[in-house]
């Protein structure tokens, strides 16, 4: 297995580097492409280098977790990573995650997490290729057997090395059972209901966030370690809360696909009569053309977001306010394009 990766040694050091020479020019790189139409040539330039640096980060990270994924899958006698279903862009949205992660634990003083991180990202790497390698199997019509056995040999690797860099104790166990069992119970409604009917409800569209529950267990395993198990259910609801955001915008993003998979999304509520129409892009064209309904979303996205920066106030956690402030950004402006 492949060890001593250099740029998963040094993204932690480049990413606080960054963060602590001028950490409004960090978060103002990390916001940029959300305000794209509201920042001025002479904003651009005053983080250009900072955006460098982060592209370089991030850009090291992918070539060598590529690298990592041939090396685990080349004994099975094959490379995954040239399966459709290990997709880049599952990669892509992680490693800002991941940056937060390390300016988290920077900041929260999990100096020796800090100093592990490169084994961490390691082990978050086989967490994003297992996970969305098992997802788009079971969401599409033709699912490869091979494909979902080897999804739950990355899976049992990552829980593997994330427990060897945050410990074996009984938290960590049944944290990392629940977000597994989370992922797995949500995404068994949904093919259990493909065809006949939405797994969620109007009431309760936090549900949504339930299936990205495997990219915040380090989030959750380190608080262990800062002594504060007791706050594992608050900090769920937030990740949970805003997670549900983004499933919302990409509930809108895969709306045709999703249609014509049978799967009915949180957005399709309310509209069932009209789903008897079985003609996927007329369907999405309707419901995207009810503007009101589309506001709705919106509204209750935002609504989403406002409660996890309130939970966030309560606990103090300055830092992943931020993650929330980049996900209203990233709502803002996918919506403002379609209202």
């Amino acid at each position: 297995m492949m060890e001593n990766n250099s740029a998963f040694e040094k993204f932690a050091p480049s990413i606080l580097q960054i963060y602590h020479r001028d950490k409004d020019a960090f978060w103002a790189a990390i916001m940029a492409p959300f305000l794209a139409n509201q920042v001025s040539l002479l904003d651009w330039w005053g983080h250009l280098k900072v955006d460098m640096q982060l592209y370089a980060a991030f850009k090291g990270l992918d070539d060598e977790a590529q690298q990592l994924l041939r090396e685990f899958s080349r004994p099975l006698g094959f490379d995954l990573t040239q399966w459709k279903s290990n997709r880049s862009q599952y990669f892509k949205d992680a490693y800002p995650v991941f940056a937060f992660l390390a300016v988290w634990m920077d900041e929260k003083g999990l100096s020796d997490l800090v100093q592990a991180f490169g084994n961490i990202l390691k082990a978050g790497v086989f967490a994003v290729a297992g996970y969305g390698i098992l997802d788009e199997n079971v969401d599409g019509e033709h699912s490869s057997p091979v494909e979902i056995l080897t999804a739950q040999a990355l899976i049992a690797e990552y829980e593997l090395r994330a427990l060897e860099e945050f410990g074996v104790t009984p938290v960590n166990l049944d944290i990392l059972h629940k977000m597994e069992t989370l992922f797995l119970e949500a995404e068994i409604k949904e093919k259990n209901l493909r065809g006949k009917a939405s797994p969620y409800s109007l009431d309760k569209p936090q549900n949504l966030g339930s299936k990205g529950a495997n990219a915040v267990a380090p989030f959750m395993l380190s608080l262990e370690k800062l002594g504060k198990a007791s706050l594992i259910d608050p900090y769920w609801d937030v990740f949970l809360l805003f997670g549900a955001a983004i499933q919302m915008i990409d509930d809108w993003q895969d709306l045709e696909s999703d249609l014509a998979a049978g799967h009915y999304s949180y957005v399709t509520l309310g509209y069932e009569k009209l789903l008897q129409q079985k003609d996927p892009k007329k369907i999405a064209a309707q419901l995207r053309g009810d503007k009101a309904h589309v506001q709705r979303t919106y509204d209750c996205a935002k609504e989403m977001i406002e409660r996890s920066r309130q939970i966030l106030k309560e606990l103090d956690d300055t830092i992943l306010v931020r993650l929330v402030d980049v996900t209203e950004l990233r709502l803002d402006t996918y919506f403002r394009k379609m209202i």
